[in-house]
């Protein structure tokens, strides 16, 4: 696979907006009583509700393990390259996070790649993508991430995440920042986007029961092209 050049930009102000020349093709507001079927896949639905004009993403033990609510637009959406962002507020507590971001419809089918941005509580909010071929799988993220939100902006409000793909690069937003870009992408098919309530085996030592409900919010989620 070819290296993916990683370029970890300092949070300035974009020169430009990603948005300038495009137009929203998809979006959703989520101001009805419950998830529009005609945009989403819903995954564990008991964790997943409409509430006061946002979309509300739940999370619990079971004695089964861990689950979080989520939602994808396989089947429903898919583009190739654009500017796909989403307002969110995420989880105040480590111990789970919850993800934006876009993926292959069939990550089995190579070449496959995924973007996002995963937020794992105290404001610890990543950007991160992975690009698989047949020769293997390498993975983007900043080798150390202190990220631009403090003081619980992360979690106490809500705030803007994009990504910027085009036929030259990947670039991830924040608050309409440029915070990371990879160069000269493997050329994929149309992403389908995604939105996540979930945990990785490294967060099961953070998490305290006591913390729930520490929901993921979402205000609305765009695509243009």
């Amino acid at each position: 696979m070819r290296s993916l050049f990683l370029l970890l930009l300092t949070a300035v102000a974009s020169a430009q907006s990603p948005t300038v020349g495009r137009k929203v093709v998809w979006e959703d507001q989520f101001n009805g009583s419950a998830v529009d079927g005609a945009k989403w896949n819903v995954g564990n639905p008991d964790l997943v509700k409409v509430e006061k004009g946002k979309l509300v993403l739940g999370f619990q033990q079971t004695p089964g393990g861990f689950v979080g609510g989520n939602l994808n637009t396989s089947g429903k959406f898919a583009q190739q390259f654009g500017y796909f962002e989403a307002s969110i507020r995420f989880n105040a507590f480590q111990g789970h996070r919850g993800t934006f971001g876009i993926r292959s419809e069939k990550q089995e089918e190579l070449p496959s790649a995924a973007m996002k941005f995963d937020g794992a509580g105290l404001d610890r909010i990543f950007p991160w993508g992975r690009f698989a071929n047949a020769q293997g799988s390498r993975d983007a993220q900043p080798p150390k991430w202190d990220g631009i939100l403090t003081g619980g902006k992360g979690y106490k409000r809500f705030n803007e995440y994009g990504i910027l793909w085009t036929e030259k690069a990947i670039t991830w937003y924040m608050e309409g920042k440029k915070i990371m870009q990879i160069e000269k992408p493997d050329p994929l098919k149309p992403m389908v986007v995604f939105l996540s309530h979930y945990f990785l085996e490294d967060d099961r030592k953070h998490f305290k029961e006591k913390n729930l409900p520490d929901n993921v919010e979402f205000e609305w989620v765009k695509v243009w092209k």
